[in-house]
């Protein structure tokens, strides 16, 4: 816990100014050095290597191994200390602080608009109270000034369609070309980790960041930097409850900024907000429905009546304008709406009826879609491990801040977390003689790599993803796990809150019979998982499914035991007891630094993104109704990074396919009203794989 007096930004601000270098009244040790101290002089005499501090005879073996320079004088090796503390945690900030504004510079070096930023970056740079911090051979008003100078680039000389932020575009376009003008209310539905989080805490560590958003903007930033135990405390639920520990409070901002802009000139909905404007929507007609992604969608409702306040809001949309709600929802987003649909047809939820959904809801659009869950999530609740790319500034605070085992006491502690572990177990994922979707190994030597030592070609072939989890390190006791193995893996590495909690709230098999629907369709862990519910009786809605693939995902994983944590394992439950094995596997052409790599959006598997989209929900089991399910595939196809490091306006990759040209052309489609014009549309071999799904 963080006490009183050093809980705060504001209460650190004062200390490392204009005090005295002094070593306290006795005098100070120094290592390799005896010392004594006045005022005016401090004098050290060298001593022997190994010679204790205290005077005694024996040699402190511990200080030896902690020497820092060693040299020859009067043939004897000698100790001395390195810089002090001080100026070393000078440094360490300063490099943190200008590898900050180096990814900020990349940011904002791609948007048009990014002079209008300078007077934040340089306020940024004022709060941070940067003299405290920095050497003193470098004078904050020179660093502010040199970092403002760097930032005012001209803009670029190029069309404003490379750019994935653009002029209210394509809107404006197809405003003229397809006379596409406002119609639906429109409800947007952010994925995890896109609104932002305030606090609303009045305890004394909370103070400086009333009303402020410890997730995402610079507040975030700042707190980590310099209050970092104060901002664990509020990102991390109550281990027992799955809510709000004591005395913290942490809400999800409201309104169309929430989830805008992760940071200024990091735009997340910012696009979709602007092509939407250009059609005619304003706050009226259109809305975000943020909500604490941290929660269990159960807890939710419980605590924040987020899903009673999505029914009323579209409730009053259709009194009001007599329109039907389309729905835009971004990854983890679509889960949330189908919790909700099932939820608000339920007697136990908001007991609207079978027939509400096809009332009030004109479509649903899944932009990158994550109904089958994400890998990736398995290894960071397993180990701790997250790369997750959707926010690199988050990350890279994230990822160099903090432990493994920091990482995984968070990410453990948020209850909504495991709603995106993989559902469907062995027959979606595979076993260990294959997955749907492996690679073809039909010629094995078809990739070579060089070896750097020998100049040798190696042979390269393509692991199966049977095994989500693979050990090659030589122990018995280590075996390759398949999806239902790696679920059971990670229960066995809980503690019994996470697990009582983890089992309350979800579910991740299949219901292969109609009985088993019946006999589980009030039961809120099935509503998660679209193998385990059937869609609404809404024969007039249409759900639109849009994803990219072509990038790099995230498919398994080479894991090894962690022998220097396994002591710590029994001390502190929650202590990761593996991690991702790094090895270099030059054989195997989807394998990189431990992580087998598959087709999909660089976040999301194409398994998940596609499967119930193009197969599932076209079963009569999943869709006894016939709601129309729309598949439109869109390759990846990024612009060089020099020329916009988002990707412009063909990038599809899990975040960037916000701002895709044609993926935002469809939604406006949709929401004017002529959704119908638009069809399936494939370019991965999707089907393909869902013909080896035996469901």
């Amino acid at each position: 816990m963080v006490s009183n007096d050093s809980g705060s930004i504001r209460q650190r601000k004062g200390k490392g100014k204009g005090k005295k270098k002094s070593g306290g009244p006795e005098g100070k040790q120094v290592s390799g050095k005896n010392c004594q101290q006045s005022p005016e002089s401090e004098v050290c005499t060298p001593t022997a290597i190994g010679t204790p501090h205290n005077g005694s005879s024996t040699p402190d073996k511990d200080h030896v191994s902690k020497a820092f320079v060693q040299t020859t004088l009067d043939k004897q090796l000698v100790i001395y200390k390195p810089q002090k503390r001080i100026r070393r945690r000078r440094w360490f900030i300063s490099g943190i602080i200008i590898g900050v504004l180096t990814a900020l510079l990349i940011i904002l070096y791609v948007n048009p608009t990014q002079n209008m930023h300078i007077n934040r970056i340089q306020s940024l740079l004022e709060d941070f109270e940067i003299s405290s911090l920095l050497p003193e051979s470098l004078l904050p008003e020179e660093f502010v000034k040199d970092i403002s100078r760097l930032l005012a680039l001209e803009e670029p000389n190029t069309d404003s369609t490379t750019y994935a932020t653009g002029e209210f575009e394509p809107a404006l376009s197809l405003v003229e070309e397809e006379g596409l003008t406002k119609m639906h209310n429109v409800i947007l539905v952010p994925g995890i980790i896109s609104s932002g989080l305030e606090s609303w805490s009045t305890s004394s560590c909370s103070r400086p960041y009333f009303r402020q958003r410890l997730w995402g903007t610079s507040t975030m930033f700042k707190a980590i930097l310099l209050d970092k135990e104060c901002w664990v405390q509020h990102m991390m639920l109550d281990k027992k409850s799955g809510m709000d520990p004591p005395n913290i409070k942490l809400r999800a901002a409201q309104g169309l900024d929430a989830a805008d802009y992760f940071i200024t000139g990091y735009w997340i909905w910012g696009k979709a907000i602007e092509n939407l404007a250009a059609l005619g929507y304003d706050s009226n007609d259109m809305a975000l429905a943020a909500y604490d992604w941290r929660l269990s969608y159960y807890d939710l409702e419980r605590r924040d009546q987020y899903f009673s306040r999505l029914q009323s809001k579209i409730e009053v949309g259709l009194r009001a304008s007599g329109r039907k709600t389309v729905l835009v929802t971004h990854s983890m987003g679509s889960q949330v709406l189908q919790y909700f649909m099932k939820w608000v047809e339920s007697d136990l939820g908001g007991k609207g009826g079978s027939t509400w959904v096809n009332t009030h809801i004109e479509a649903i659009v899944n932009l990158a879609g994550s109904p089958l869950g994400v890998p990736k999530t398995l290894a960071s609740l397993l180990s701790g491990e997250q790369r997750e790319t959707v926010q690199p500034l988050a990350s890279y605070l994230l990822d160099h801040f903090m432990n493994r085992r920091e990482l995984a006491r968070i990410f453990r502690s948020w209850t909504g977390l495991p709603s995106l572990l993989p559902k469907g177990g062995d027959a979606i994922w595979g076993d260990l003689n294959g997955a749907p979707d492996d690679p073809i190994n039909d010629i094995p030597n078809i990739n070579t790599t060089t070896n750097a030592s020998s100049n040798a070609e190696i042979p390269q072939t393509a692991v199966s993803y049977g095994a989500q989890i693979r050990f090659d390190d030589g122990r018995k006791e280590l075996a390759n796990q398949t999806m239902e193995g790696a679920l059971k893996l990670l229960l066995s590495a809980l503690d019994a809150d996470e697990t009582r909690l983890m089992e309350r709230d979800y579910s991740y098999g299949i219901h292969r019979t109609q009985s088993e629907m019946d006999k589980h369709k009030d039961d809120h862990r099935m509503w998660t998982n679209p193998l385990q519910h059937q869609l609404p009786n809404a024969p007039n809605l249409t759900i639109y499914c849009l994803y990219g693939h072509g990038a790099s995902t995230e498919r398994a994983y080479y894991y090894t035991a962690d022998n220097s944590n396994m002591d710590d394992l029994q001390q502190e439950p929650g202590t990761p007891s593996m991690r991702i094995d790094r090895t270099h596997r030059a054989h195997l052409s989807n394998v990189d630094i431990g992580i087998i790599n598959g087709e999909g959006d660089g976040t999301v598997p194409l398994l998940s993104l596609g499967y119930m989209c193009a197969a599932g929900w076209r079963k009569k089991l999943f869709n006894p109704h016939g709601v129309r399910v729309v598949t439109r595939e869109f390759v990846h196809n990024p612009l060089a990074t020099f020329k916009d490091i988002r990707g412009g306006a063909e990038a599809s990759d899990h975040i960037n396919i916000l701002g895709n040209r044609h993926v935002t052309a469809d939604m406006l489609r949709v929401v004017s009203g002529k959704g119908h014009l638009i069809n399936d549309q494939f370019s991965s071999n999707i089907l393909e794989y869902a013909k080896r799904i035996k469901i």
